[in-house]
């Protein structure tokens, strides 16, 4: 299949939809290869390795998706050599429930596992991840314990299972790793820290989940050292739900420094592999948990905080191709139980990609892609449920608790402080929006940009006060900027996407605004 270099609407608007990266009008996809090849023959006569690179807060921006102006060679060489997915969503733009709805192919309000939690440092004691440890005490919230995870169940089957930098999961009984140790940050500290584990683990098969830290904010903290070219603010695109201004740029660049050194780090990780001589019999999975930290993505469900990358390599599975296909997180799991021919429990919401990874089926693999928000910590103050479907082309939220968390003050007013008001946090996280410890300009820069770009600005306004419903069309409207939720024109869009996530939170047992008064099952 042959591709034309289009502008990111016309794509949007002749194919099913397309990876939203930082451009208003770019070249997208237009030198990936999209060959069609045949799968490999045979099934490895060894146990599959799975190895799932996951970066932290990072959209769908990379090199091979069209994001301009940044340099990330490994995920484009990994593309080429697997599946590249540019419609796929976490189940929630916080870190821990979409974490969760990973391992366990479940959406967080199914799992029980809804918010952000408390949860041990990777290299706490052994008996922080234990029942009788202190975190059973001081967080209730988690995935149910009769839920299986991924985790528990490649250790029933004999896995090497390890887990680098972070567990951020609740409880964490139910994600037994049988190794956790730091990576660092630094590209040669990922590198060795891998190479130890690939070696220690002899003939054994495995499953580690490689955290990679960026490219969480603070940006500037996680900006390392590698052999990339610095990325030039001149030469990025400004989103265009964000004001076009020299402060925004600046910030922007430092995130894109941050996704490339990610791409630096996903790299040595997969030399530490290849050196091993364990690359060929290895499913990688490379993704992001949410999206970046901006206001209006991270810890919200519009578009930029759940469309994250994702390719998936290794035997059996097709090269140079992209898929358009709606994915989510919680077809990973069953995915990887069905490549090792594990049974999938009956718990999993999700289904297994594999079909679309070998033979790239070209049917419809579900029609709408749902994803949610809860709350991004344990603050009463952050619960502010939301409900997302996607069908390829519109994209509609329902906000639950709209008409009770609202607020319309002075913007202004809010960069007098140092700290975020603790009551506005249903709009997102302190990292959206605060500079002093998080280093974010954008919210400072779009308030005082307000008589240059209103749009934006009144966008900004809309975000601490929104409606019941809102309703956006990708294809013209990337960025989520005009709600046609009140558009006649788009009535029968709105039904449709209305009913479908009515019918999913009554499948899914959803309890909506309750979810914060449901305890997590215990036996």
């Amino acid at each position: 299949m042959k591709m034309r270099n289009l502008n990111r609407r016309s794509f949007m608007k002749h194919t099913t939809a397309i990876p939203l990266g930082l451009s208003a009008a770019m070249p997208l996809l237009g030198q990936l290869p999209v060959s069609v090849s045949a799968t490999a023959a045979d099934t490895p006569k060894a146990p599959l390795n799975i190895l799932l690179l996951l970066t932290d807060d990072q959209s769908a921006h990379l090199e091979c998706l069209g994001t301009q102006g940044i340099h990330t060679p490994c995920t484009t060489a990994l593309a080429e050599e697997g599946v590249l997915f540019v419609n796929a969503f976490a189940t929630a733009a916080s870190c821990a429930p979409a974490r969760s709805g990973l391992l366990t192919g479940m959406a967080p309000h199914s799992n029980g596992h809804w918010r952000n939690t408390n949860a041990p440092r990777i290299n706490s004691p052994d008996v922080d991840f234990t029942r009788q440890g202190r975190f059973a005490r001081i967080e209730q919230v988690g995935v149910h314990e009769d839920i299986p995870t991924l985790v528990e169940i490649l250790n029933a089957r004999g896995y090497e299972t390890a887990i680098t930098e972070k567990l951020h999961l609740s409880p964490p009984w139910k994600y037994p790793f049988r190794q956790r140790f730091r990576a660092g940050s630094e590209v040669d500290d990922n590198e060795r820290a891998a190479a130890r584990f690939f070696m220690g683990c002899g003939d054994k098969p495995f499953f580690l989940m490689a955290n990679i830290l960026h490219p969480h904010r603070p940006f500037r903290r996680h900006i390392v050292k590698t052999d990339y070219p610095p990325v030039d603010p001149n030469r990025i695109d400004v989103p265009a739900n964000l004001p076009d201004t020299p402060d925004i740029r600046r910030d922007l660049a430092d995130y894109f420094e941050t996704v490339q050194s990610a791409d630096a780090c996903a790299a040595a990780i997969l030399k530490a592999l290849k050196a091993s001589g364990k690359y060929d019999n290895t499913l990688i999975i490379f993704t992001s948990d949410q999206g970046y930290c901006y206001h209006r993505a991270k810890a919200t469900a519009y578009d930029l905080g759940i469309r994250v990358p994702l390719i998936m390599a290794g035997p059996t599975v097709r090269k140079n191709h992209f898929s358009r296909q709606l994915v989510s997180h919680i077809d990973l799991m069953p995915t990887i139980l069905d490549m090792l021919s594990l049974s999938i429990p009956g718990t999993v919401e999700g289904k297994s990609l594999r079909p679309l990874l070998s033979d790239g089926q070209n049917a419809p693999w579900r029609d709408i892609v749902f994803a949610e928000h809860n709350s991004h910590g344990p603050s009463p103050h952050e619960y502010y449920p939301i409900r997302s479907a996607f069908d390829g082309r519109f994209h509609y939220l329902r906000n639950l608790l709209y008409d009770q968390k609202r607020w319309t003050g002075d913007m202004e007013s809010l960069l007098k402080n140092d700290t975020f008001p603790n009551e506005l946090l249903f709009a997102g996280p302190t990292d959206a929006f605060q500079r002093r410890s998080w280093d974010n300009r954008s919210f400072e820069a779009t308030i005082r940009a307000k008589e240059q770009f209103p749009d934006q600005y009144a966008l900004l306004q809309k975000t601490f006060a929104r409606p019941h419903e809102e309703l956006y069309d990708l294809h013209t409207d990337p960025f989520e900027m005009r709600n046609l939720a009140d558009d006649e024109r788009f009535k029968k869009q709105l039904l449709v996407l209305r009913q479908a996530v009515t019918q999913w939170m009554k499948d899914t047992n959803d309890p909506g605004i309750e979810l914060n008064r449901t305890p997590r099952r215990t036996s």
